[in-house]
């Protein structure tokens, strides 16, 4: 085989092949389909993957600016005003016309506005409203999904599709007091998604619930310091007063939270009784306090003490000590009994 025949047969290898034959010239447009708020500028750019090309522009029925270069041309459109614009772009190769559609979509997507509605207390039914201007939307069909989420978690609440309006009934919890609550919004234009996006904070109160006494030490001795403590939660703070067995040498701490009581004695021993309301309702605990009547070991005692101990004890040895004396140094023996004097 000559050298002419092996070219002609690599020619004909690479026109059979995938890929071998050569593409036809045509334009594309860049970026496809896009969405433009409505009033602001936008770019398009239409480009040749040939370099053989008679002819490149554009065919659009609005004010417009054009800029051209090697292989493209682009289109400047300084305000869309349009809810849906078809644009063209075409090419000529010869005799050959290649044209490249898409549609610009304008838009205005407000930001969603969010409704708490009545104040939220904890245990009864609330709701969470959401909605998007429609006056503010393209006409037609709406592509539109609207979702509720909470912060904590990212748990979504509640999804709408196809109108610009969500509501979401729930039952309030105190837990969920200062939890974030987001409202999104997604506008479908053609192949392009617009969001917005607004937030609101939530606000529930409560009645006060989870009351609980407890006393250290329980039960106590005589002399001992005793502290008697009421723990409650509620919204806002509930407002704490007490029913005591005794108002003897007692002190109230911590927004009437503790009761205090320095060498407690046995009427600080009953029922100690805590009560707490807000303008949503009250709720009470109690504990019952026990006296064990003497100071448990190791417990701080007077300095007399040790002494008077010590000084009863010389007087016990000082006593047995002068009998022993007088039964054996002087004779002494105790009478018997019956024995007579003398």
């Amino acid at each position: 085989m000559d050298l002419l025949q092996s070219w002609r047969a690599m020619v004909l290898l690479c026109l059979l092949l995938p890929g071998g034959r050569p593409s036809p010239c045509g334009v594309a447009i860049s970026p496809e389909e896009p969405a433009v708020e409505l009033g602001s500028s936008v770019v398009l750019n239409c480009t040749s993957s040939c370099g053989n090309y008679s002819q490149l522009g554009w065919e659009v029925s609005v004010q417009k600016m054009l800029a051209q270069g090697p292989g493209w041309v682009s289109l400047h459109i300084p305000s869309v005003s349009d809810w849906h614009l078809d644009l063209q772009c075409f090419g000529v190769f010869g005799k050959q016309r290649d044209i490249a559609v898409t549609t610009l979509h304008g838009y205005r997507l407000p930001l969603p506005q969010i409704d708490l509605g009545e104040e939220m207390v904890a245990g009864r039914e609330a709701r969470v409203a959401c909605n998007v201007s429609s006056r503010l939307l393209p006409p037609g069909p709406l592509d539109l999904e609207l979702t509720l989420t909470l912060s904590a978690g990212g748990r979504t609440l509640s999804t709408a599709r196809g109108r610009p309006w969500l509501v979401h009934g729930f039952t309030a919890r105190p837990e969920q007091d200062g939890q974030e609550v987001t409202c999104e919004a997604l506008l479908h234009l053609g192949r392009r998604w617009v969001n917005a996006s607004a937030a609101a904070t939530l606000r529930v109160w409560a009645a006060p619930y989870g009351v609980n006494v407890s006393a250290t030490p329980d039960p106590f001795a005589a002399g001992e310091n005793l502290t008697v403590t009421c723990r409650v939660q509620g919204n806002p703070p509930p407002q704490l007063r007490w029913e005591l067995p005794s108002n003897a040498s007692l002190e109230l701490r911590d927004g009437n939270a503790t009761v205090a009581v320095r060498g407690a004695g046995r009427q600080h021993s009953g029922t100690y009784r805590c009560l707490a309301a807000n303008r949503y309702g009250a709720g009470a605990a109690r504990a019952d306090v026990g006296f064990r009547g003497e100071v448990p070991a190791g417990s701080p005692r007077s300095p007399l003490v040790p002494v008077a101990v010590a000084l009863a004890v010389v007087v016990a040895l000082a006593a047995v000590a002068g009998l022993w004396y007088l039964s054996h140094a002087r004779g002494w023996r105790p009478m018997q009994e019956g024995a007579r004097p003398g």
